[in-house]
């Protein structure tokens, strides 16, 4: 079964906040590259989830009209 976006936008902050932590426990520039990797990953995805709960609502309201 294939993961939804906001099943994906969860998983990717929870690997954000695993990598945070270990960038503010061992600031290190590996540690640093994983957060902002993790941090370009949920905005990548919270951008294709924004579309998708735009389009949801006009999909509602377009049903609603009909």
């Amino acid at each position: 079964m294939e993961k939804d976006t906001h099943d994906k936008l969860v998983e990717a902050y929870l690997e954000y906040f695993k990598a945070s932590e270990k960038f503010e426990t061992r600031n290190s520039e590996r540690t640093h590259r994983a957060t902002r990797k993790w941090l370009r990953t949920i905005r990548s995805l919270a951008h294709i989830r924004m579309a998708e709960v735009h389009e949801k609502l006009l999909a509602k309201k377009a049903a609603n009209k009909q």
